[in-house]
């Protein structure tokens, strides 16, 4: 990457006065708690939740950029706070995202499986009610999250991946754990889903076998296919049997053409990602939720060999190279001289995504070779982490703020902290903030104000910090 890149503001406090004295990082801290309280106010005031019942909300039902979202940020804050009204607040806009449900057209939480669209509804209602005290409807939405089960386990989904397909399903699962305990979810109903993610993922790697890049470790047993939102809303829509015959076949010629054009069209289908929403490491990432199914499933081998597939990839200078490069990665590649090394610096895509990965299968695996790995990620993190995007969780300066806290929580190293309490300095950096883009939905968790009110919380409790919809407990 450049100096010069137009995609990230360069970093000032390179190379030196990295770490923070401590008077400064309080004052930091200080102006996070300003910060995230004025910014509360002011988001309530303009998404207020009636706005779902006078006109659409800019992002639908959807907990990435919609009401949805609005609901589980107000949750996590509620679970690090406990004040009362946060979570008064998360219970209003979750009504709000149901209402909206109902009015759209949406696909359904049984239709759309990931937690980030409209299949975490029923997982982040049955904890918002078992928070206030109503233990039946939080046991009817547990059910309605377990019929969701035998989807998941289904050959036939078409995705995978965090943002769109099963590994929603995981993470929602591993959120519904984590916040009411172990039982509320059997193994069975989570051992399905797991396999069918195992299963497809060696079938991709046996079906490109001999394109995959080859590094010390060799090539990578499990390699995982990106489909963008639009082709999931009409495989969605394909595969239920309560839509009309003629609907579901056109949903069905509509996604396949997409994925035959999209294997060359970059716009249509990026096909193989190394980020955390739509690539091999986060679907790594969620399989490592469950490190004793994943030994009952067979699959704790070949997380491994990949795992170590993808840490020959990561470089601390170019970021982190590509599995199997794409038609798009390969002409960018030509273009910028860089080959095989993606160009991106976001939660969602690049050289975060090692940061989470391996700081997490170091918790798993014990292997510090692990750490090392996120480390060297962290430093591309760290140089280039400042986005023109926005201040965002997503794609912006907050969400690789998070990068920092997960690595603080394996290392325990202050250099991390401080790290992540100078990203939180940038959002509010007017150097920074007049070269930023103004996000689609301001407000929103993932692209908006909300994800980085909730990374301005977790700075002030960074050892319980963990990323909204990704993280847990």
């Amino acid at each position: 990457m450049s100096e010069l890149d137009p995609r990230y503001v360069g970093n000032d406090v390179l190379p030196v006065d990295e770490e923070l004295a401590a008077e400064d990082a309080e004052a930091i801290r200080q102006r996070c708690a300003g910060a995230l309280a004025e910014g509360l106010s002011r988001l309530v005031e303009a998404a207020p939740p009636r706005a779902a019942r006078r006109a659409r909300f800019a992002g639908g039902p959807t907990l990435y950029v919609g009401l949805l979202g609005q609901a589980f940020g107000f949750l996590h804050l509620f679970e690090r706070t406990r004040e009362p009204g946060h979570l008064d607040l998360a219970a209003e806009y979750l009504r709000a995202a149901s209402a909206a449900l109902d009015a759209s057209s949406f696909p359904r939480p049984e239709e759309w499986l990931s937690f980030h669209g409209t299949g975490g509804l029923p997982a982040i209602a049955a904890v918002i009610h078992h928070r206030r005290g109503d233990a039946a409807e939080c046991a009817r939405q547990l059910e309605d999250y377990r019929r969701l089960a035998q989807r998941a386990a289904a050959p036939d989904f078409p995705s995978e991946d965090l943002l769109w397909g099963r590994g929603g399903f995981l993470f929602g699962a591993a959120f519904l754990r984590s916040s009411l305990g172990a039982d509320v979810l059997s193994d069975t109903c989570i051992a399905g889903a797991l396999e069918a993610m195992l299963e497809t993922g060696r079938r991709h790697a046996r079906a490109h076998a001999p394109h995959l890049v080859r590094g010390p470790h060799g090539r990578p047993p499990l390699v995982y296919l990106n489909l963008n939102g639009f082709v999931m809303t009409c495989f969605a829509r394909a595969y239920i049997p309560g839509r009309s015959r003629v609907s579901r076949a056109l949903a069905f010629l509509a996604g396949h053409a997409i994925v035959l054009a999209g294997a060359r069209t970059y716009g249509l289908l990026h096909r193989y990602d190394l980020g955390l929403v739509h690539g091999t490491p986060g679907n790594l990432y969620l399989m490592m939720h469950f490190p004793d199914l994943l030994r009952a499933c067979g699959g704790w081998d070949d997380v491994r060999a990949t795992l170590d597939c993808v840490a020959d990839s990561v470089d601390r200078e170019r970021g982190v190279r590509e599995l199997l490069p794409s038609p798009y990665t390969e002409t960018l590649h030509a273009r910028t001289k860089t080959p095989e090394y993606t160009d991106r610096v976001h939660w969602c895509s690049g050289s975060p995504a090692a940061v989470f990965v391996f700081s997490r299968a170091f918790e798993v695996f014990g292997d510090e070779a692990y750490l090392g790995v996120a480390q060297r990620a962290a430093e591309h993190v760290w140089r280039y982490g400042l986005l023109r995007k926005g201040n965002g969780i997503c794609h912006g300066i907050a969400g690789n703020g998070y990068a920092f806290l997960a690595l603080y929580r394996a290392t325990g190293c202050r250099r991390d902290l401080d790290r992540a309490l100078h990203f939180a300095r940038h959002t509010w950096s007017e150097r920074v903030i007049r070269q930023q883009r103004t996000p689609d939905r301001p407000w929103s968790l993932y692209e908006g104000a909300l994800g980085t009110l909730c990374f301005y919380q977790d700075c002030l409790d960074p050892k319980r910090a963990r990323f909204p919809g990704f993280e847990v407990q």
